[in-house]
């Protein structure tokens, strides 16, 4: 066998996928309020995360050995239940259509953590956070703000609180990106012991979490600013 060294050089193409993977959960955390660019970097998260299983096999195939000991490695990975169906997800995506989680939303007022006041408010998956507390700022030029999310409080913010599920998973879509990335380096480091090397250690110390981005926060200055634009509009 070669050098663990050369080995390595050839996996370097399902590492490299596997650290762009990375890339886009950062991403998906980036765009949480913004439908379209959120949908489009999860189908670049599953692409990617597709494709590292796929580079592992490629390029290790001529290693006597590999084939029949990764048959097994790999089935391991897709019968895991959430890899198996980000998989199929995938496969929507290039077959068949666009995937659209859902999305659910509330409207209301933070102090940083959680709400102070709020209530469920609808945000469409195909619709941007701006543009449902837009939809808010009509109704209080049609009627009065009744959750008060204008009144001055220097102590709170309004916010969109918003959560992306794709069913039948209860839990959030970050988080699910997050646990199948880390699940898919458990095969990198199966395959790194295979080859006689120390295996990497794969963690999130960038610490990704659903929690840090489901609140978008807006300043009530510029919503006023936003309401007197809306009213102008309606006198003309």
């Amino acid at each position: 066998m070669s050098a663990p060294a050369d080995l390595l050089t050839k996996i370097e193409s399902a590492a490299d996928r596997f650290r762009e993977a990375h890339f886009w959960i950062h991403t998906l955390e980036q765009f949480y309020h913004c439908a379209n660019p959120f949908r489009w970097h999860l189908n670049a998260f599953l692409k990617a995360m597709k494709e590292v299983p796929q580079l592992l096999q490629m390029g290790l195939q001529n290693e006597r050995g590999f084939s029949d000991w990764y048959r097994s490695e790999r089935e391991r990975l897709t019968s895991d239940p959430l890899m198996r169906f980000l998989s199929e997800q995938q496969d929507f995506v290039v077959h068949r259509g666009m995937l659209v989680p859902k999305s659910h939303g509330s409207i209301g007022i933070s102090e940083g953590r959680g709400f102070k006041l709020g209530m469920t408010f609808p945000v469409h998956p195909l619709e941007d956070s701006d543009h449902a507390m837009h939809r808010y700022l009509r109704h209080v030029a049609d009627g009065d703000d009744f959750l008060e999310l204008l009144r001055p409080d220097e102590e709170s913010l309004p916010c969109i609180h918003r959560v992306w599920r794709i069913p039948p998973f209860e839990e959030e879509v970050v988080d699910l990106a997050a646990h199948a990335w880390l699940r898919t380096g458990e095969t990198i480091n199966a395959v790194e012991r295979w080859l006689g090397t120390a295996p990497e250690q794969f963690s999130l110390d960038c610490r990704h979490s659903s929690q840090k981005v489901q609140f978008e926060l807006y300043s009530r200055e510029k919503l006023n600013e936003e309401l007197a634009g809306i009213r102008s509009e309606a006198r003309h």
